[in-house]
């Protein structure tokens, strides 16, 4: 590609022609690419975008200046003016019109340039102003790793150039003080409404430049893809297939000796990366008043494999799809005997947690076919590799309840405990697949709440603010809980025989296994509150934990249903004795009592 750009730039240059071109004159491979020093003001050229279908149609891009260091050092935007039939009826720019190629056409020449792909419009959109990433940076994408120290989403216009802008738009200089990247559709099939709105939750919580629409769910890789791309074409970076099929959605920039640059924008920035390449069938354009138009498509065949995810877009190679993470399960509906099993595959590693729970969300929705309260029991197991391509496993059941929303409360175990291993710093860990072979739910709701714990005072059980118990002797207690599910009150006694080698005091908690946490001292900054950093081995990467010691944390974890009493000695209060008992229901509250050691 290099030698593309290094072609261009001796050819000389020229001010276009006016007239719009047909798609299938600017759709061949390996487009010679023109020098950002021969885009000048005035510059008119063709861009390429489908708005229905497969087929791209072309509308006219005038250019009416260069931002310089636009998005950051070196990074420049060239600012075009939109028109023609299918900008006029979309309602102006579109999201998911991302890497639309746009060509101007060289007097000297005579050929077409690829000049840039329009990746920036203003916020809300409704105009047909556009920023155009340079062609030279998207061809760079080929040749090697781009310098990308700084960057910025949103990019503030100059006066002057903004003066040229509202002359050409008749919008106010006010309302052109920044241009930002376009927002990306990601299409994301098998989810409720509800399931839908908490995806996007989570995108905007982490402020990524997505929204999320209910769109069509899309296969696994074929041993042998035949799709093709053309600069134009729909583009879909998809992120899992399957069940849950969730895609970035917006043109093909341009195809050179089987490999495909797009977007012109990062999808999440995030380097090297493993995305799928998807062919997309645009349904419409959406003209959608609060967000701006976007386009709706469903998620075609592979394509091949996204690799490099930048500033100036995203790029792959055209061929064999990427391997998937699995994430299976199996629901069943005790009170109406419904079962359902799922499958959804997730393609960019780090997305896995994140799938794990909206399959899992899914599968629980659709098959209890309500929202409301009940019980749930789960196993489940997460398996992956860790450094040295070592394998690893994690095999858990638990017991879940909620008062109000089953599919909710019975799911979010996994995907978190596979978000907590996946973040492991002190070595290279990767989860490779989840698998639920158990998820049976019924609607009634069945619990415990721990009120209170009593301290035996060699007579009774008395209440007590703490106990005092000598080394090797027993301590007493009986912790009495109220049911939900029926009247009166249950007891569970506990003895707990303190260390013949015990030095300090401490206290006793006693803890239902619906509020209780891994013992994983200093993890993740305290992460479960547990803890507190005193120095030493907490300062140290994941506090000084093995993957191991992790690994056994969480499979000694206590099910929903247990109720815990652990005697905690000294400053860090390290676990010194522990009892566990098992219930019918899950069991929710805490009581801390102190213990006093006697000599």
């Amino acid at each position: 590609m290099g030698v593309l750009v290094a072609a261009a730039a001796a050819a000389g240059t020229g001010v276009s022609e006016a007239a719009t071109v047909p798609p299938d004159d600017l759709q061949g491979e390996c487009p010679a690419v023109m020098p950002l020093a021969d885009v000048t003001t005035g510059l008119r050229g063709t861009a390429l975008s489908v708005t229905s279908g497969r087929n791209p149609v072309s509308f006219d891009a005038e250019v009416l200046g260069i931002l310089r260091d636009g998005v950051g050092p070196g990074r420049h935007i060239i600012i075009a003016d939109l028109s023609g039939s299918a900008v006029t009826e979309a309602g102006g720019l579109w999201a998911g019109a991302s890497g639309s190629p746009v060509f101007f056409r060289d007097r000297a020449t005579g050929r077409y340039e690829l000049g840039g792909a329009i990746a920036y419009g203003l916020a809300g959109g409704g105009s047909t102003l556009a920023g155009l990433t340079p062609a030279e940076d998207m061809a760079s994408l080929l040749d090697g790793v781009p310098n990308e120290e700084a960057a910025a989403s949103t990019v503030a216009v100059p006066r002057a150039l903004a003066a040229r802008m509202s002359e050409a738009t008749g919008l106010s200089v006010a309302a052109l003080g920044s241009l930002t990247r376009l927002r990306t559709p990601l299409s994301a099939s098998g989810l409720t409404e509800r399931g839908l709105k908490r995806m996007q939750q989570a995108i905007d919580r982490q402020n990524l430049p997505f929204f999320a629409y209910m769109g069509s769910s899309a296969s696994g890789n074929p041993p042998n893809p035949t799709g093709t791309l053309r600069a134009g074409d729909s583009f879909a970076a998809a992120l899992s297939v399957g069940d849950v099929t969730v895609a970035g959605v917006g043109t093909t920039t341009f195809v050179c000796d089987g490999r495909v640059v797009a977007f012109g924008h990062p999808m999440s920035w995030t380097g090297e990366t493993t995305i799928g390449a998807r062919a997309a069938d645009t349904i419409t354009i959406v003209q959608d008043p609060v967000w701006g138009s976007y386009k709706l498509a469903n998620i075609g065949e592979s394509i091949g494999t996204i690799t490099q995810d930048r500033l100036a877009g995203i790029a792959g190679r055209i061929g064999v799809g990427p391997d998937a993470s699995p994430i299976t399960s199996t629901v069943t509906d005790l009170d109406t005997g419904r079962a359902r099993t799922g499958s959804s595959q997730a393609i960019m590693p780090d997305f896995l947690p994140f799938l794990a729970f909206s399959h899992l969300f899914l599968n629980v929705d659709v098959t209890i076919d309500r929202i409301g309260p009940g019980n749930a029991e789960m196993a489940y197991s997460i398996r992956g590799t860790r450094d040295g391509g070592r394998t690893w496993e994690l095999t858990r059941s638990s017991h879940y309840a909620s008062p109000w929303d089953i599919s909710f409360d019975s799911v979010w175990e996994p995907s978190f405990t596979a978000e907590l291993l996946q973040a492991f710093e002190s070595e290279d860990i990767e989860v490779t697949s989840m698998d639920v072979p158990v998820l049976e739910i019924e609607q009634d709701y069945e619990a415990y709440d721990l009120r209170r714990v009593l301290v035996w005072n060699g007579k009774k059980y008395v209440n007590r603010d703490f106990v005092r118990g000598r080394p090797g002797k027993l301590v007493r207690l009986r912790a009495v809980l109220k049911p939900a599910h029926r009247a009166g009150t249950e007891t569970v006694d506990f003895r707990l025989r303190v260390p013949a080698n015990a030095r300090r005091s401490g206290r006793i908690d006693v803890i239902g296994g619906a509020w209780a946490t891994p013992e994983i001292p200093c993890f993740f900054g305290g992460f479960f509150g547990e803890f507190e950093d005193e120095g030493g081995e907490c300062g140290e990467p994941d506090g000084g934990l093995t993957f191991d010691q992790l690994l056994a944390a969480f499979e000694k974890q206590p099910r929903g249903d247990a109720l815990v009493s652990r005697l905690r000695l000294g400053r860090k209060g390290a676990v010194r004795a522990e009892q566990t008992a098992r219930l019918d229901a899950v069991v929710g509250g805490r009581v801390v009592i102190g213990f006093l050691l006697r000599r």
